[in-house]
């Protein structure tokens, strides 16, 4: 087999940084200054309580003062730039390079697309109006933010090379561990999220309850939705930075260190047991319980080392945990003696 030039490797991941900064980054940026340049202009022509939030009849039922417009375009395009092209820069290291980063880059243009024209909009379409409650419904500024996002989208997606660079060892098959018949064995270990996935998740919660609380102290009644999405944010990452693998005579079994998600792999299941090398963004899109372009599930807690299982359906399962491959010849071990069972 012969190895791609490191040259050419180095060469191919240039661009894609390049390209996914382009798309991810610079044209993100652009999108949200425009917007916060055009509610800035507008302020003096808006009354000084504005419509923010509208019922499912399309009534105004929220009003917040005008200033709080062109800031939220600002903290939401600039915090989107921030978070995916941190994400990027830091899970990209090691020279690796994968298509959930170009759906990330795609996924960043597109959001910010449609949050900076829909919050725009709202903001223009109550120039000259002297009482916010008169403010037409928003429907056709999230139709039109959503058919722009959709576009953009597309378009980065495409502006960006299909650009695969994986790192070593990758798919290494293992020996079956030596038992004897009858011979129980049980392989347990703790897998925990990586310091730095855990900072940016910290950092992400910190972020929506600081946001909860200016939209509250500022009357916005939309408060309650952050507060709730911050909620969210905060049981997600207590029920995802810490699982317990376990391979034993039932399979492979990954759970939570609070119970639930846990997810299991029956031997019956296993075609094929091997240990490989991961890297979370590249590959999966970030860290946590995640689904990979190419169907692959995981429960990606940090980069390197992991177990992966290919099930008899095709589809692989991968797990990140020190001292994989031990895991790897006990389960390959015993769904030998299940496929040896059936004959």
């Amino acid at each position: 087999m012969t190895r791609p030039d490191p040259s050419t490797r180095s060469a191919e991941f240039r661009t894609a940084r390049q390209r996914y900064l382009l798309v991810a980054t610079l044209a993100p940026a652009v999108v949200t200054l425009v917007g916060v340049v055009l509610a800035l202009a507008w302020l003096p022509e808006v009354p000084a309580t504005v419509a923010t939030h509208w019922s499912g009849g399309g009534t105004p039922d929220g009003f917040s003062p005008a200033w709080t417009v062109p800031l939220g375009i600002a903290g939401l395009g600039l915090g989107l730039v921030a978070l995916f092209t941190g994400i990027m820069l830091a899970g990209t290291r090691d020279g690796r390079w994968g298509p959930m980063l170009r759906l990330l880059g795609a996924f960043s243009l597109g959001t910010t697309v449609l949050l900076v024209v829909a919050l725009t909009w709202s903001l223009g379409m109550q120039r000259g109006l002297a009482d916010p409650a008169d403010a037409p419904g928003m429907g056709v500024p999230l139709l039109v933010g959503a058919g722009l996002g959709a576009l953009a989208g597309v378009a980065a997606w495409f502006v960006q090379p299909r650009t695969t660079i994986a790192g070593p060892h990758r798919n290494e098959a293992v020996a079956p561990l030596e038992l004897a018949p009858g011979e129980r064995a049980v392989w347990v270990r703790t897998t925990t999220m990586s310091r730095a996935a855990m900072i940016a998740i910290g950092a992400a919660v910190v972020a929506l309850a600081l946001g909860t609380v200016a939209m509250a102290l500022a009357g916005t009644p939309m408060w309650w939705v952050m507060f709730g999405t911050t909620l969210l944010v905060v049981v997600l990452a207590g029920t995802t930075f810490v699982f317990r693998v376990r391979v034993d005579a039932r399979g492979l079994e990954v759970r939570s260190a609070l119970g639930a998600p846990w997810f299991r792999v029956p031997l019956a299941e296993v075609r094929q047991v091997s240990v490989t090398e991961v890297n979370p963004t590249a590959e999966f899109g970030g860290w946590g319980v995640r689904l990979a372009p190419d169907g692959a599930f995981g429960i990606v807690l940090r980069s390197g080392e992991a177990l992966q299982v290919e099930r008899e359906n095709g589809r692989r399962f991968v797990v990140t945990v020190r001292d994989a491959a031990t895991a790897a010849a006990l389960l390959e071990a015993l769904s030998e003696r299940v496929r040896s069972a059936r004959g």
